[in-house]
């Protein structure tokens, strides 16, 4: 029990859900939402209304929203990309969490959090952008969500915004 009780501390976040969930209906009730689905990989995400689908190259995998249009680079933006493991193999919480710990080492990460399916972290005051990813994995399947923000766009992208973002993901 004591393990159970370490791991939830060193995993979890410190709000409840009660919280959490408040927070989320305030930020959905304020603004348009629009739902993008990736057929390929089998998931679905939700996106504030206002942002751009632009084209890329990697349509089959996912997507990138961006909230200045489909022109030029931008950094208020959220990357969305799905895949599977090449081998078929189920992602394990070890497995989820040995691989972030080894992809976030030489980053200077402000905030990190895991759970059996999800792995996410924060990149704060990074070169072009703040930075939140958010990785979540059902069964050999994941999706992979980036949303990156510059400053001034926080009420757009950051906080309770993204955190509706990673609540809306669902696999079929």
């Amino acid at each position: 029990m004591a393990a159970l009780a370490l791991m939830t501390t060193a995993c979890g976040g410190n709000k409840s859900q009660k919280e959490g969930d408040a927070e989320g209906e305030q930020a959905k009730k304020e603004m348009a939402w629009q739902t993008y689905t990736n057929d390929n990989y089998g998931y679905s995400i939700e996106v504030p209304g206002d942002m751009t689908k632009r084209e890329t190259l990697i349509e089959e995998n996912g997507t990138i929203f961006s909230l200045d249009g489909d022109e030029g680079v931008t950094f208020n933006r959220i990357d969305i990309t799905g895949g599977k493991d090449m081998f078929d193999e189920e992602y394990t919480p070890e497995r989820i969490k040995a691989y972030y710990e080894d992809d976030i080492a030489n980053k200077d990460v402000t905030s990190s959090e895991c759970g059996d399916n999800y792995y996410t972290f924060s990149i704060l005051g990074g070169e072009y952008c703040d930075q939140i990813n958010y990785n979540i994995y059902n069964g050999s399947r994941y999706v992979t969500v980036v949303v990156c923000y510059e400053p001034g766009f926080e009420d757009k992208l950051g906080g309770d915004v993204a955190k509706r973002v990673f609540e809306s993901i669902k696999f079929k």
